[in-house]
């Protein structure tokens, strides 16, 4: 009777980590939308509706997770896929506060004027590459899969780049224009979303190295190998 009921706790935390996953996979498709087309007024609310959700049901996770494990004192194996489950519920959370920061930003940006044109396209490269990191490292855990786990990790070099590379060229750009009030909200703006953009593809490495610790029981965390 006890471990039916730690196999259906356990698959009520699958479930809201899946529905957590989706919910910021919506999120990120709402951020390309936008930077396509910052004026549609309908994508910012249903922004706002995902973030409660997602908000939510990270609180949720977090007190099933204390529930399962004083509940049922689960074995190692368990044990460990419990506390990953909070780790990468926590990673998604905070992917959603900066997808709705990106989001926000977004809404403030003017990316139609023609100096922005190479600068939007490179923040559109970091929103894919930002996109596939996310999707693959939801496969890699919900599938266990550490090959597509390291694949995550080593994309996360790509978004650094681009960050990097958005940075100068607002450098470029400003060096040698005089500032109006425009320019600067633009100019803050944008390294804000790169920023942001930046943070999302550490933490989709993050939920990547947690499915490797999970998976092959190795810490790859700030380099250790071990």
């Amino acid at each position: 009777m006890t471990t039916n009921i730690k196999l259906k706790q356990l698959e009520l935390l699958l479930n809201d980590f899946e529905l957590l996953s989706k919910t910021a996979l919506v999120q990120m498709q709402i951020t390309t939308k936008l930077l396509n087309d910052n004026t549609i007024e309908s994508l910012y609310e249903e922004a706002e509706s995902n973030e409660i959700i997602m908000d939510r049901l990270e609180i949720k996770v977090r007190e099933e997770v204390v529930f399962t494990i004083f509940q049922f004192n689960p074995v190692a194996a368990d044990l460990r896929k419990i506390i990953t489950y909070q780790d990468i519920t926590t990673n998604l959370e905070r992917i959603g506060d900066m997808l709705l920061n990106v989001i926000h930003f977004l809404k403030k940006t003017d990316l139609s004027t023609p100096h922005f044109e190479p600068i939007k396209k490179m923040i559109s490269k970091m929103v894919q590459y930002t996109g596939e990191m996310l999707r693959n490292t939801i496969f890699s855990f919900s599938n266990e899969d550490s090959h597509t786990a390291y694949e995550v990790i080593a994309e996360d070099d790509k978004v650094d780049e681009l960050f990097h590379q958005i940075s100068l060229s607002l450098q470029e750009i400003y060096a040698d224009k005089k500032l109006n009030k425009e320019d600067i909200r633009n100019m803050i703006n944008v390294n804000a979303i790169s920023h942001n953009l930046e943070r999302i593809g550490d933490s989709a490495t993050n939920i990547a190295e947690a499915t490797i610790y999970l998976t092959e029981g190795k810490d790859i965390r700030h380099g250790n190998k071990q």
